[in-house]
């Protein structure tokens, strides 16, 4: 739904009131061109919502407005993966608004009335949203002001203000989200009036949290049997299977896979290649007329001098750099990833750190730099005048980390902050207040303090990222498609790479919706292929370049949505069936058999009796064997010195007794609240809850990872 997120500057004034956490886009690029569509040829259906078909054609067509509106209300040429993302999200909620929700609430006669709008935008119960509009905030205070809005209303949006109508729209835009927000809290809300906890509810609920039991227990771990003992047959399995199927249901369709990397290292061909680029490089930079110029055509990092104590610089060149004579050039040396030549421009005495704060007048949320400069620039004046810089820091600032303290950043060494701040502050002096414009606004600095200052060399780097060649990246190219070719399916594939000694990676219960495969940095274009409906079991990729990296992988199970197959889920319950075998035998060898007592139980079967401790009915695990819902459950009733057991848990097999109880003491405050308090909880759960279930009962098969 749309949100309304800035307003922006017109003509000078602020006019503009622009969708942001809403509309965002995506490029279909030549979508609707003939003959190369994504929705050409087979299924072209996203997906099913209560019955209606969400058709791919239709469902492009509204991203495609939706991206044009999003282009023209920012000012943009095109928008990125994540905006991509977000807008296919967007549409999709808007398909479950038409054909569920909305269907819902017409059931239940939820509406927004035209006056209950009113009253949202500008009457006497501002929506939250419209309050935290920085145009409608006093711009000193932050406070809302309801006449902001309506002064905004009456001239801002007119037609001659407005003359294409672009604005008047987005500002539409954002009074449907505010409906839409607003009907389905009342859905919500009526779901909630009509949670009630019963007086007998609370009275055992308090029961169960305050009533204690001191209880012994004694355990067999499944670990102390190794499973390579245990053997399993079918049987076994579908035993498991019948008596767990509640617990294998899933809501989404799953796949499986396993892949090799072959990765593009840099060999060392092409280190001592740049190291012989980067002597070239020395040589020119020596003789550079202009440093700034020279340093942004060659250095991956641009041009930025900077002061450096003696014994920070590499090694090999440390001495050199401060026994030597500005205007030369040290190098080539290796830093981490990169190599790197140093020109010694000079000597300076300068300070490790400085301590200082600021004002930060950001240029984020539509304010211009020239507005901002001027803001700083007027609040200058107002401290220099006996104004509390603090006081201001926290009123005004647009630095949320550093407003809470006045503004305080502390001491910072060199190179800490962004060039522009960081010269201000360490080229001052203590004492002063200076305004400086960077890539975050408009700062109002105080410098405050600075260490001793040191002997400081002035250097400027020249570096350049060790990377592989082409050469280098068409080998492994070569290496990976070869690799491809003859692995034509998984048992290729397989053989392939024990020959080849490459580690295979296995993926498994990878969603439709997922767009990375466990540290594949944008891997989506594997997972679209993992649920293609024309990829089989067992079928492997051409190579794919993710992130770098040459990839290729073979498809290795697929798992239905709701209650798989037993044949889908074998291999994942093994180590569960083997578990169930291990409390099948260990309840036999756990048989009380006559025993009275935890201790003389303990010693027959040679285990130990733990010491007592201490749970009630609202304890969430034991104290040594962690979650165990099922003992939590019966320990804090069970009768007094009576063994109990064997019972089968998460982590072993029991036996327990209780030995003393623990009555909740009597009710010190009012019922009613405690009830009040109950409820409180049990409605928080609502709104996801009655999402999920509208989904469930709707049947909603969503099936956008086709295309998106």
């Amino acid at each position: 739904m749309a949100v309304l997120e800035r307003i922006r500057s017109r003509a000078g004034t602020i006019v503009v009131v622009v969708i942001g956490l809403a509309l965002l886009s995506f490029v279909l690029q030549d979508l609707f061109s003939s003959g190369n569509s994504i929705f050409n040829g087979g299924s072209n259906q996203i997906g099913e919502i209560n019955g209606n078909t969400v058709a791919g054609e239709e469902f492009a067509n509204r991203l495609n407005a939706a991206e044009e509106k999003y282009k023209r209300n920012q000012n943009a040429s095109g928008v990125d993966e994540n905006v991509r993302q977000q807008l296919v999200n967007e549409i999709w909620n808007e398909y479950l608004d038409q054909y569920l929700f909305n269907v819902e609430m017409e059931k239940a006669g939820v509406g927004v009335a035209d006056d209950e709008l009113f009253d949202m935008v500008q009457g006497e119960n501002v929506d939250p949203q419209v309050q935290q509009i920085p145009l409608f905030q006093d711009s000193i205070t932050r406070q809302f002001d309801r006449n902001r809005v309506i002064r905004f209303l009456k001239t801002q949006l007119t037609e001659e203000n407005d003359p294409d109508g672009k604005f008047r729209e987005s500002w539409s835009d954002f009074e449907q989200s505010l409906l839409k927000a607003r009907r389905k809290a009342k859905y919500n809300n009526l779901i909630k009036k009509a949670i009630y906890v019963t007086s007998a509810q609370a009275k055992s609920s308090y029961t169960e949290r305050n009533r204690s039991v001191t209880y012994r227990i004694v355990g067999k771990s499944y670990d102390s049997l190794a499973d390579s003992l245990v053997k399993i047959s079918d049987e076994d399995y579908k035993k498991y299977y019948d008596e767990h199927k509640h617990e294998l249901e899933q809501q989404d369709e799953t796949r499986k896979m396993e892949y090799v990397v072959f990765q593009v290292n840099p060999t060392p061909e092409d280190r001592a290649e740049l190291m012989g680029s980067m002597e070239q490089i020395k040589t020119q930079f020596q003789s550079a007329a202009n440093d700034t110029l020279f340093a942004n055509a060659n250095s991956a990092n641009g041009f930025r001098e900077e002061s450096v104590k003696r014994g920070s610089l590499n090694i090999q060149i440390d001495s050199a750099v401060f026994s030597g004579n500005p205007g030369s050039v040290y190098g080539p040396f290796v830093d981490g990833n990169e190599v790197k030549v140093v020109k010694l421009r000079g000597f300076k005495s300068a300070s490790d750190s400085v301590k200082a704060r600021h004002i930060l007048i950001s240029t984020r949320e539509g304010v211009s730099e020239i507005v901002a400069m001027a803001k700083a620039d007027s609040l200058k004046k107002v401290i220099q005048s006996g104004g509390d810089f603090a006081a201001l820091a926290t009123l005004i600032s647009d630095d949320p980390g550093s407003k809470i303290k006045g503004g305080d950043l502390g001491f910072f060494p060199e190179g800490a902050m962004v060039p522009e701040f960081n010269n201000a502050c360490f080229n001052g002096k203590v004492g002063d207040l200076v305004v400086v414009k960077t890539q975050f606004g408009a700062h109002l600095i105080n410098i405050q303090d600075k260490t001793k200052p040191t002997n400081k060399a002035q250097v400027v780097f020249i570096s350049r990222p060790v990377e592989a060649s082409t050469k280098t990246n068409e080998a492994v190219f070569n290496s990976a498609n070869d690799f491809a070719v003859n692995a034509e399916n998984y048992e290729a594939f397989k053989k392939k790479a024990d020959e080849k000694k490459i580690f295979i990676v296995k993926a498994n219960s990878i969603r439709p919706t997922d767009r990375q495969v466990n540290d594949l940095a944008n891997s989506r274009e594997l997972v679209t292929w993992a649920f293609n409906d024309e990829t089989e079991l067992n079928d492997v990729t051409k190579v794919m370049e993710l992130d770098g990296k040459y990839v290729v992988a073979s498809l290795t199970g697929k798992r239905d949505k709701g209650v798989p197959p037993l044949d889908q889920v074998k291999e994942d319950i093994e180590p569960l069936v083997k578990r169930m075998k291990k409390a099948e035998t260990f309840e036999k060898e756990l048989a009380l058999a006559g025993a009275t007592t935890i201790d003389a139980f303990a010693a027959r079967v040679k285990l130990t009796a733990d010491a007592p401790n201490t749970i009630n009915f609202s304890s969430y695990s034991l104290p040594n064997y962690g979650y165990e819902p099922k003992l939590v459950g019966m320990i804090p009733y069970a009768k007094i010195n009576v063994l109990n057991g064997p019972v089968r848990g998460n982590a072993g097999v029991f036996v327990y007794v209780v030995e003393t109880v623990t009555e909740a003491p009597a009710m010190t405050t009012d019922i009613k609240d405690f009830k009040k308090q109950l409820a409180s909880t049990n409605q928080g759960r609502v709104d996801m809850g009655v999402y999920n279930s509208l989904l469930k009962k709707a049947g909603v098969e969503d099936k956008r990872y086709r295309f998106f």
